[in-house]
């Protein structure tokens, strides 16, 4: 913004509180702070006096402007400071380490009969959700129990219409893994068990295990000994769940003991789920930092992060040290009429099990650091060499296409990204060719990519990021392609190809007419080849897709023409 000066503007700033957004020139949001006072807080950091970390001295080094939003209090300006840090993720922001989306598990009680399976993201609609979870091995573990005892529908069928219902009993029903709602329709049934299995992801079993031993000892009396084994199972499975992740507590209300763990710029951070005395989850965070952060920043700015949208809260939250603004953080906590508090305790059993947690955390940041270590150095001299080969700055975002048919026939492309240090599988996008016919990479990739733009430039909000790369899978002839549309469109964006050998093995990068052997770059060759070989992978897999679904399309075809021959 290149009008914006700040002399002027930290003048105009209110006294009152508010959240603050740095920006560079480019519009990227680079820090979000909160202030009881936006002016004397935002003044510091232009300010000589003021002692900086070196991490703030970055960061105000790139500020081109500044803006700020007033708010009532200080506890709507912890809501929306944030908010703003899980939607802009700032680089200069202590942020929790993993950019993915943790696994929930999500109730559709939206629908007449829900249904329980596992989703990457909480949507906006009325389901319930249980999570986010760290571990997707307690995930799976869960998901196996509930559908082996509760044989709630596994089908996406729409059963909120009672008018429909000329349904007939399916294959998991055979197989004892579906009680058939859509031909039943006992309602009141179902959501019993559906709200036992809503009881059981709260870690509230105790009545449920009670209520499965009354029936038990029912059916052994009357001498249905199968009905009753199916209880003792159900009992079996609960107990080893839970009795292996016990924890010695006398407490047995819901609680997080969450402990730390740093050296250097890394900080690992250790939570133990307690519910109705047993650990439920144990979640391992790594965050990044500045060494001159205190630990009372660090898990500050955990807790803002970590617990914004999480569906549960404990009543307590137990924590290595005292923070400050504690009694504005039990009140931000203290969401849906629920009571939540921080506590850090300081002697007797709970300052013990706080300890643990940490020693749990220094053990973690032991086993994984050192790989994180090593995968970040890695990956840092692998962006330097496209920085080198492409003279670009800095690189955020990289996108990868691939086409994939048979002999021209169903013709989809793939479009992988990877963002910072990973796979951002949430913006993978697939396309089905619409207007090439035959096996033409060249026309393929040219309205595959103009597609892509074109939403770009319709403000999608599935496509409003572009990318740093784009890498194609392909040569000289490809690239030159995807360089036409750009040019087209007035996008300077590098266009690079993947070239792979005659064994199908990533070979070397095109770039600017000239093929770069990259088995002279050992990181930037393994990271192209992790990425081409995902690209390749995702469009392969649509390809497939769309192929059986055709397969299946044409034999009910054959089978509806053939009934009409026979009539």
């Amino acid at each position: 913004m290149s009008d914006f000066n700040i002399e002027n503007e930290l003048k105009k700033l209110p006294t009152s509180p508010g959240v603050y957004l740095m920006h560079k020139s480019d519009g990227e949001v680079i820090y979000v702070g909160k202030a009881k006072n936006l002016k004397n807080r935002v003044k510091q950091y232009f300010s000589d006096s003021y002692q900086k970390t070196s991490k703030i001295e970055q960061m105000v080094a790139n500020i081109d402007y500044f803006e700020y939003i007033v708010v009532d209090n200080e506890l709507e300006s912890l809501i929306l400071e944030s908010n703003f840090i899980k939607e802009y993720r700032p680089r200069y922001n202590t942020l929790l380490k993993d950019d993915k989306n943790y696994p929930y598990i999500k109730i559709t009680t939206d629908e007449k009969f829900p249904r329980v399976f596992m989703v990457h993201r909480k949507g906006k609609d009325k389901a319930t959700y249980f999570g986010p979870y760290m571990s997707g091995g307690i995930v799976k573990e869960a998901l196996t129990y509930i559908k082996q005892n509760y044989k709630l529908r596994l089908c996406k069928l729409d059963l909120n219409n009672e008018k429909k219902t000329n349904y007939k009993t399916c294959l998991y029903y055979h197989l004892k893994m579906c009680n058939a709602p859509c031909v039943n329709r006992d309602e009141e049934l179902y959501m019993k068990d559906v709200n036992e299995v809503k009881d059981f992801l709260s870690g509230n079993t105790k009545y449920i295990i009670k209520e499965l031993e009354d029936k038990m000892l029912a059916f052994s009396n009357e001498n249905k000994f199968e009905e009753a084994a199916e209880c003792r199972d159900k009992i079996r499975t609960i107990n080893e769940i839970t009795e292996k992740q016990k924890i010695d507590s006398k407490e047995e209300f819901d609680k997080d003991i969450i402990g730390m763990y740093r050296e250097k710029d890394i900080a690992m951070i250790q939570i133990f789920e307690v519910r109705d005395g047993n650990i439920i989850d144990r979640n391992t965070n790594i965050v990044n930092i500045d060494e001159r952060d205190s630990d009372s920043e660090v898990i500050t700015s955990f807790l803002k992060q970590y617990y914004n949208e999480t569906f549960f809260l404990p009543k307590e939250i137990w924590i290595p040290l005292d923070i400050e603004e504690k009694e504005l953080f039990d009140e931000w906590l203290s969401r849906d009429k629920k009571k939540c508090k921080l506590v850090s305790p300081k002697r007797g059993s709970k300052d013990k099990l706080v300890k643990l947690a940490s020693l749990n955390a220094k053990i973690q940041y032991d086993q994984k650091v050192s790989k994180y270590v090593r995968e970040e150095k890695e990956l840092a001299i692998a962006y330097d060499d496209l920085k080198k080969m492409t003279g670009l700055d800095e690189i955020r975002r990289l996108e990868s296409y691939d086409i994939s048919n048979t002999s021209g026939v169903l013709s989809v492309a793939s479009m992988v990204v990877w963002e910072g240090n990973g796979f951002k599988k949430n913006d993978y996008r697939k396309f089905r060719l619409k207007t090439v016919t035959g096996p033409d990479d060249y026309a393929s990739l040219a309205e595959v990519i103009t597609r892509r733009i074109e939403r770009y430039i319709k403000d999608d909000s599935k496509f409003n990021n572009l990318p740093s790369i784009f890498l194609i899978d392909g040569g000289l002839g490809q690239v030159s392609v995807v360089e036409e549309v750009l040019k087209k469109y007035q996008i300077d964006i590098p266009a690079i190809g993947m070239v792979k050998d005659d064994s199908h093995r990533t070979r070397g990068l095109v770039y600017n007419g000239i093929e770069i052997d990259l088995h002279e770059y050992k990181e930037l060759f393994k990271l192209i080849t992790k990425i081409q070989d995902e690209t390749h992978r995702f469009a392969i897999e649509y390809h497939r897709s769309i192929r059986s679904k055709e397969m299946l399309s044409c034999e009910k075809e054959k089978k509806q023409k053939k009934s009409k021959l026979e009539k």
